[in-house]
């Protein structure tokens, strides 16, 4: 990068810093932002939890038609009519019975009611970045001793 400069500073590299300083402005007020966020937050977990249902875990019915052989495209078509219909009469996957699961697709055994939660859903993330509460430990561990180490 500096190959090509004269000889003499020659004020080339008079404004190289200037980005450096917006980038550090921006991160400080957004971290300021985050604090005050974070500082006043509490939890209800239930309220979460019920949040975290009706049909916002329509992916996780689709994987569970995938995990029984059905081709992603397929499965995503089968959801999306199943979803239309809920929507349409005012219900979420919970309100299904066994015979309304196997109507969408005969491939829906009596598990899917209990694989159609939020807590099953979370639990069913196993990547290392996941929602999987053994990631997420993880993650909390690597950064507290991150926190804990020789710039905390």
């Amino acid at each position: 990068m500096m190959k090509g400069l004269p000889s003499g500073y020659n004020k080339d590299l008079q404004e190289d810093k200037q980005a450096v300083f917006d980038a550090e402005d921006t991160l400080t007020g957004c971290l300021a932002v985050v604090a005050s966020v974070v500082d006043g937050l509490t939890l209800n977990r239930a309220r979460a939890e019920s949040a975290a249902s009706g049909l916002l875990l329509a992916t996780d019915v689709a994987d569970y038609l995938v995990g029984r052989g059905v081709p992603f495209r397929r499965a995503h078509e089968i959801v999306g009519a199943l979803v239309r219909k809920l929507v349409t009469d005012g219900r979420e996957f919970a309100s299904l019975s066994l015979e309304e699961w196997r109507a969408a697709s005969d491939l829906f055994g009596p598990d899917i009611v209990s694989r159609v939660t939020a807590r099953a859903s979370v639990d069913a993330k196993q990547t290392p970045q996941s929602t999987a509460p053994a990631a997420v430990a993880a993650a909390l561990r690597e950064i507290g001793d991150w926190l804990a180490g020789p710039l905390g």
